[in-house]
């Protein structure tokens, strides 16, 4: 038989033991989730540099998407494979020797020949088997019949790109900068030439976005334009002071980079505006400026069209966007040869007169990469289907290096700052993971989950609160036994509430309920506080004898009866109130008036089911370290002559003040880390205001939501397990705050 002592080792080493078991699981678990996390920064690298023969002098290079087929496009107009000398040659200019061509971001070639001839056209990849064995066949596919321009100009250089519906835009210009421009008609299959716009100076470079809405000019003063087609209207451009060397658009056609002569590297986006026209009878106040009557003003489209859409007397007309420089990025050492833009990322190389060539991000404005390829300036260059690779030709050679890049659009501040995307007038913080085309850009800021974790917190606590807390005090300290014994079991059997339950019942009952009689709902809880007054007025009027033969408890009668009143009152009122001051609808006047959106599911939702879920863990808490104070304090401060509520405010309170911190703190802890409440109640839209009719998405909710969707290992992937960290982190935050204010407080009324 073991002794007591023997015992109480024992029992003292498998307490010991647990705790730190506990301790190395929650680490391994923070670890675990670090490790997925950690590559997001890791940043970008390259492998060795391969030399794949001689390319003569070829203007164009690229790769197949697997990177095993790579080609050449020679100057006597022919697609060589270099490193494949046995493939046979494709030719395309039908003997005239090459002028100039271009590679863009769909794989679309235009080669511009001597003969004035613009050919348009894409290499088609193929896997055939034979024995078993794969193998890779190259073809051309024509974009569009030749574009005859004619011999009577000494044609220089020459873009074009086009659609997946089968439309092609062609630029051309000549030795004294005149433009040709035409535009392919996929359905009528023939060419209609525009009329190239008057533009200063003679034109060195030219590009044509993916969306074929918009062009970029460079003259030879290094002056950028930018040109709208197909009528060929100047846009404004704001920002650049530099000449301008080389102008390229990414993928989507909403970001231009440019890099002027000296290799430094500016990203312009385009800005939406609109204008509005206020055709109503009085003034209107325009982002801190006022609109007079049937004035008129273009403005930045930053959320403007939305909010004045449904806004009687107000105007709102499309206006020509802007492309503003909004970004620099470390330069590229020296004068830029070829901008090579991404084909899936808005990713792009340059390639430098230096035989430099750097790798850059447009989103984050970083420099990935900057490597020497050559010593000789770079002629061609273009990277990889997949993004993982380059090819380039320098000082007549073949050049092939493997690039590893996952996670580019990852940073710290695209992470946690504002950041200024494609179709946004000014920088924000956006989480949007999936779009609708291929050119679509995730956009992974954290802020607006923490915002809606802290949202969707904040009101959960402002009704749970205040709500749990005084009932502990009344339960503890006023109630009647009788009543005890029937309250507080009720309300911790709430905590069993599964709470799936809860967020089904406030999305598809509470929230339908509360739309249907907002103000109404509104006007009852203001009148509440006000019910509360006129049964406490009640009871002070009341005769002393009755009073004193009311059994404790019975004020509890008075006051529901004034709050049923009172509010019953209220609600009453609401129809004629909505009526005279609201025109009839309430909802209609704060979107109009205020500018002030109702969506169904709600912060105002959110608080309500959430809090329910958030009272039964601080009343429990809290009720227990109320009735923990020590009677005989009780009795003693009755025995002065104290009353029972100033026993409790004065004496029960603050001796029970560090369990109450306590319990809110857990509350929190429980708010921040709910999942299914808040991602059937609040929305699950990555809103960053503050207001009570719009909804949120959280971070836990965030998770339960693209986890199952994000491809493994992948960016999107990693950045929710980024998420896992920060909410662990939040909730050790608080723990830790709770566990220091606890302390201070105990050692504060430590006398009571």
């Amino acid at each position: 038989m073991l002794s007591e002592k023997q015992k109480d080792r024992a029992a003292t080493a498998v307490i010991r033991v647990g705790g730190i078991l506990v301790i190395l699981v929650v680490v391994a678990i923070v670890v675990n989730i670090g490790l997925e996390a950690l590559p997001l920064f890791e940043g970008a690298s390259s492998g060795p540099l391969d030399r794949l023969g001689s390319a003569g002098e070829a203007v164009l290079a690229g790769s197949d998407p697997r990177r095993e087929v790579v080609w050449v496009l020679t100057r006597s107009g022919r697609i060589e494979f270099p490193a494949d000398p046995a493939r046979t040659a494709i030719e395309l200019t039908a003997g005239a020797a090459v002028i100039a061509a271009d590679l863009e971001i769909d794989g679309r070639l235009a080669v511009l020949d001597d003969a004035g001839r613009i050919t348009v056209g894409s290499l088609r990849f193929r896997d055939e088997w034979a024995d078993g064995q794969r193998t890779t066949s190259v073809r051309w596919r024509p974009s569009a019949e030749p574009l005859e321009l004619g011999r009577d100009r000494r044609w220089q250089g020459v873009t074009a790109t086009g659609s997946d519906e089968g439309a092609v835009a062609a630029v051309a210009w000549d030795a004294d900068g005149q433009l040709a421009s035409a535009a392919w008609d996929g359905d009528s299959a023939s060419w209609a030439r525009l009329q190239p716009p008057v533009l200063g100076g003679q034109v060195t470079s030219a590009a044509i976005s993916q969306d074929l809405v918009t062009a970029a000019l460079v003259n030879a003063d290094g002056c950028l334009r930018v040109v709208r087609l197909p009528e060929l209207d100047e846009l404004e451009v704001d920002g650049l002071t530099a000449p301008i060397a080389r102008a390229r658009f990414l993928i989507g056609g909403g970001t231009l980079v440019v890099a002027d002569r000296d290799g430094g590297v500016a990203i312009l986006l385009e800005v939406p505006r609109v204008t509005v026209t206020n055709r109503s009878a009085q003034p209107l106040g325009l982002g801190g400026r006022t609109l007079a009557v049937g004035e008129s003003v273009t403005v930045w489209d930053d959320e403007v069209s939305q909010r004045f859409a449904a806004r009687p007397g107000v105007e709102i007309a499309t206006a020509a966007p802007i492309w503003r420089a909004v970004r620099t990025a470390p330069g590229a050492g020296s004068a830029p040869t070829v901008i090579a833009p991404g084909h899936r990322r808005r990713d792009f190389l340059i390639g430098s007169q230096d035989g430099s060539v750097s790798l850059y991000y447009s989103t984050s404005g970083r420099r990935l990469l900057a490597e020497r390829w050559s010593d000789a300036p770079v002629a061609a260059l273009a990277l990889d289907l997949k993004g993982d690779g380059a090819v380039a030709v320098a000082g007549g050679e073949l050049l092939r290096r493997s690039i590893a890049n996952p996670h580019p659009e990852v940073s710290l501040r695209t992470l946690f700052l504002p950041v200024h995307y494609e179709g946004h007038a000014s920088a924000k913080w956006v989480w949007q993971t999936t779009g609708g085309s291929d050119a679509f850009e995730p956009k992974l800021s954290l802020w607006p989950l923490i915002f809606g974790t802290l949202k969707a917190t904040l009101y959960a606590l402002l009704f749970s609160v205040p709500l749990a807390l005084m009932a502990a005090v009344w339960v503890s300290q006023l109630a009647p036994a009788r009543l005890q014994t029937i309250i507080k079991p009720t309300l911790e059997l709430m905590a069993a509430v599964p709470s799936v339950v809860v967020g089904f019942l406030a999305a598809l009952w509470l929230a339908p309920r509360l739309e249907a009689a907002l103000l109404a709902s509104i006007v009852g809880a203001a009148a509440l506080p006000l019910s509360v007054v006129v049964a406490l007025a009640i009871w002070r009027i009341a005769p002393a004898g009755l009073r004193r033969r009311i059994p404790i408890g019975g004020e509890l009668v008075v006051v529901a009866i004034s709050a049923v009143g009172v509010v019953t009152a209220a609600v009453l009122l609401t129809g004629p109130v909505e009526s005279a001051l609201f025109g009839g609808d309430f909802q209609r006047f704060l979107f109009t008036e205020w500018g002030v959106r109702y969506d169904q599911r709600n912060s105002l939702v959110v608080g309500i089911a959430l809090g329910f879920a958030v009272i039964p863990v601080i009343f429990t808490i809290a009720e227990d370290a109320c009735s923990a104070v020590p009677q005989s304090l009780i009795s003693a401060s009755r025995a002065l002559g104290a009353t029972r509520w100033q026993t409790a405010v004065r004496l029960v309170v603050p001796a029970a003040s560090p369990g109450l911190f306590a319990a809110v703190m857990l509350g929190l802890g429980r708010a921040v880390g709910e999942t299914m409440i808040v991602l059937m109640a609040a929305g699950n839209t990555p809103l960053l205001d503050l207001s009570m009719f719009n909804g949120m998405r959280t971070m836990s909710a965030a998770i339960a939501v693209e986890i199952p969707e994000a491809p493994v290992g992948l960016t999107l992937f990693r950045v929710l397990f980024l998420t896992g960290i920060l909410l662990f982190a939040f909730t050790l935050l608080v723990t830790t705050a709770a566990d220091v204010v606890g302390s201070y407080l105990r050692k504060r009324y430590a006398r009571f």
